[in-house]
């Protein structure tokens, strides 16, 4: 049986989604749990991973967290 564990979480379902497609690329086995409240619209998305592959997960959510924030704009 499997362990999975929580290795980020946002607000936000659409970088939730962006990330998991970036992991599953990678060929780490991800899942988004939507735990926000669809009717006021606030709570978090988790992503979690198998146990065997957090630590992988980690290196390229990291990754992709240094790329989002070099190419937001500046006011």
């Amino acid at each position: 049986m499997v362990k999975w564990v929580k290795v980020f979480e946002t607000p936000n379902v659409f970088k939730a989604e962006l990330l998991k497609n970036e992991l599953l690329t990678h060929e780490v086995m991800a899942v988004v749990l939507n735990k926000k409240d669809r009717n006021y619209l606030w709570g978090w998305c988790e992503i979690q991973v198998p146990d065997h592959q957090e630590d992988i997960a980690k290196v390229i959510i990291d990754i992709f967290n240094q790329n989002d924030t070099e190419t937001k704009p500046t006011l």
